[in-house]
């Protein structure tokens, strides 16, 4: 299970990035119907409002992670649900514009790291 939820002034591929989410997972040897996450794509306000609440740091950042490990059952299917991975719009498309990258494609590394952060229990 791969939620994504977008701010609405931001357009994203959302079937892109669940697509290369699942792909990601299943390259680590993850199955994505066992295994869920939550994506969050928000402006630089909400990240920084985040990152001062749970990392007690100023300003924005471009992505965060939070492991939950928790059981969860939706249509009688029970899934762990490895964390959420909040990640800023704004930023992604600094990152992408210095780096000649689609801000697509970016949102999929951020995301991909994000995963590796859960993964890793950091």
């Amino acid at each position: 299970m791969i939620d994504i939820f977008v701010q609405s002034r931001y357009s994203v591929d959302r079937v892109k990035l669940q697509g290369r989410t699942v792909s990601f997972l299943k390259k680590l040897g993850i199955n994505a119907s066992l295994y869920g996450v939550s994506i969050a794509i928000v402006g630089d306000r909400k990240m920084a409002s985040i990152h001062k609440k749970y990392a007690n740091k100023s300003g924005t950042t471009p992505v965060l992670a939070f492991s939950m490990h928790e059981n969860v059952s939706e249509d009688r299917k029970d899934t762990t649900m490895l964390g959420e991975i909040i990640i800023s719009y704004p930023q992604t498309v600094l990152f992408a514009a210095d780096e000649s990258k689609l801000v697509d494609d970016k949102l999929g590394e951020f995301i991909e790291h994000g995963i590796t952060t859960l993964l890793s229990g950091a």
